[in-house]
């Protein structure tokens, strides 16, 4: 039996990447993805520490990721997307979110909101899944903010809120 395997480039900071995948992968300077993976972390209110623990990855390497120039692995950026609830792509600045239009409708507004406060694609999703009564959508972007403010604080109320997304 052959199997094509395509060729595999290694590096130390990144085991294995295929080395023409076709996908194009946004340009921003590493202080950009510093002021990201901060601004990432501090809406998902975690400490470094805390992200540390949860990634497996260490506090300084994860500072250095937010102040100093660097070129982390897309397994590293996997990791800290998991860890914060968001893409690597919303980490790189690609599109902030990403849903078939026919699989399920995201209002204008709604989008206007999550445009405005950067929310990542589960949070959309999480909200425009929510079934209104007739009449009773949200009609302003200010009320989105309040839908959503409403299931972060309940979110937090629910001792095993921690691990489920807006």
């Amino acid at each position: 039996m052959n199997v094509n395997i395509p060729f595999m480039r290694y590096s130390r900071d990144c085991a294995g990447v295929p080395a023409d995948t076709g996908a194009s992968i946004p340009q921003m300077s590493s202080s950009e993805l510093g002021a990201r993976l901060r601004r990432e972390r501090d809406k998902a209110g975690l400490s470094l520490a805390r992200l540390s623990e949860a990634t497996g990855i260490s506090k300084a390497y994860l500072v250095r990721l937010e102040n100093e120039p660097g070129n982390p692995s897309v397994q590293i950026l996997g990791r800290v997307a998991d860890a914060l609830d968001v893409t690597v792509a919303d980490l790189l600045g690609g599109p902030r979110y990403r849903l078939d239009e026919d699989e399920l409708h995201v209002p204008n507004l709604l989008r206007s909101f999550a445009d405005d406060h950067g929310l990542s694609s589960t949070e959309i999703r999480t909200l425009a899944s929510i079934r209104f009564r007739k009449g009773d959508e949200p009609r302003t972007v200010e009320r989105w903010e309040f839908i959503y403010n409403s299931l972060r604080l309940s979110r937090g109320l629910d001792p095993d809120g921690d691990d489920e997304p807006v």
